[in-house]
């Protein structure tokens, strides 16, 4: 078996896979007649004791969604210099919502609530655009795979409370970090074994 850890696009699947596909309960998502989505959001929806969970096709698409949820345009959304949101999604944070990207000089795609709290616009300062939204990714792509501290999160997120900023998590690689974190719980710097993928 090749492995390729370029890009999940490219990745064959198994004959498991592939069985597991054809013989799947379908039905039409779009009327939640589709068992499988179905059960999908249901069991996302409760790991993170959410009242609901939608499933998208992409993480792209899941990412500008989000931004235009939490944006009006003309606003700024914070993110780190690396994040997918702005490196890798063709500028539909500009295009989809009008909003501009606040670049944070992290470490590894990781920003800390510090830098997240200096990089907020003035709110009541007209020559600036409003900040609205703190985007992070976990794993970072373009920082190798590394694993955001949960510490950290929680920091960055009373930030986001204490400005009244969405706060949006771009979790492509979000079950990586998960099972790294529960074998490895101290771990910040390297998932990159388990989250190459793009």
């Amino acid at each position: 078996m090749n492995i390729n850890l370029i890009s999940d696009t490219v990745t064959k699947p198994t004959p498991g896979m592939l069985k597991a596909m054809m013989t799947a309960e379908v039905g039409d998502d779009v009327f939640k007649a589709d068992p499988s989505v179905n059960a999908l959001e249901k069991k996302v929806a409760e790991m993170f004791g959410k009242e609901a969970a939608l499933y998208f096709p992409s993480g792209s698409m899941t990412n500008q969604t989000a931004i235009k949820l939490h944006t009006n345009p003309g606003d700024q959304l914070i993110c780190d210099k690396y994040a997918h949101v702005y490196n890798y999604e063709g500028g539909g944070a500009s295009f989809n919502s009008g909003v501009s990207c606040k670049l944070v000089d992290g470490h590894r795609g990781m920003m800390t609530a510090e830098q997240v709290e200096a990089a907020i616009n003035p709110p009541d300062f007209y020559h600036s655009p409003l900040t609205s939204l703190v985007c992070i990714e976990n794993t970072t792509n373009k920082g190798g795979g590394a694993c955001w501290d949960f510490e950290e999160l929680k920091k960055i997120k009373a930030v986001c409370e204490k400005h009244n900023l969405g706060y949006h998590l771009d979790g492509a690689r979000l079950w990586n970090a998960l099972v790294v974190k529960k074998n490895r719980p101290n771990s910040t710097e390297n998932c990159s074994t388990l989250s190459a993928s793009v």
